[in-house]
């Protein structure tokens, strides 16, 4: 029941997370006319964690978003929003336990509808939720802008390694555009872990 717990909270802070990682300026808030670039186009720079466990591409240099306390540890962010309206951003804490263990390497039989449930309290609409490994689970989910009616439309992927919850999310900061999956997908099969 406990580790549950701790799960349930891990979920909650993922789904918190985009609005911690200052996903939404003021001057993002408006429509952008099409056409536009698109940031899975060009050059990329490789973003190491500061304790070397991780790496992953960013459009561009990704800032160090104030920390957050989790459920067991902090939670330490970084993110990086492109000139035509996308963010990337990931985060990061430790659970806790044995990192070798099942519980800290796998994800719950039902953490699928935790996770849906944990986003539509936090406001959110799941388009889909999906199960892409057994410690990997990528929703995306649309949300009302702060200031319109129009949806800023996410894509999550949260990956559960070592005693370590990882959650990288891309999307639109502006309302009523598409998440740009091909950037998304280039994002997300970027990541790769050096320990």
């Amino acid at each position: 029941m406990i580790r549950k717990s701790i799960v349930t909270l891990i979920t909650l802070c993922s789904v918190m997370s985009l609005s911690s990682t200052g996903h939404m300026t003021g001057g993002q808030r408006n429509r952008v006319p099409k056409p536009r670039v698109s940031p899975a186009a060009g050059r990329w720079n490789t973003f190491t964690s500061p304790d070397r466990d991780f790496t992953l591409d960013f459009p561009g240099t990704p800032k160090r978003v104030p920390d957050e306390q989790g459920p067991v540890t902090i939670i330490r962010s970084y993110g990086l929003t492109t000139k035509d309206g996308m963010r990337f951003a990931v985060n990061f804490q430790d659970i806790g336990g044995d990192p070798q263990s099942r519980q800290n390497n796998e994800f719950a039989r039902d953490h699928e509808e935790l996770v849906t449930a944990a986003a539509r309290e936090q406001g959110r609409r799941v388009v889909q939720v999906h199960r892409l490994a057994k410690n990997v689970i990528e929703i995306e989910y649309r949300m009302r802008s702060e200031d319109s009616n129009d949806d800023i439309s996410y894509v999550e992927r949260t990956i559960l390694r070592r005693g370590r919850v990882y959650s990288v999310s891309c999307g639109s900061v502006v309302g009523g555009r598409e998440v740009d999956r091909s950037a998304c997908r280039r994002f997300f099969n970027s990541m790769r872990f050096i320990k």
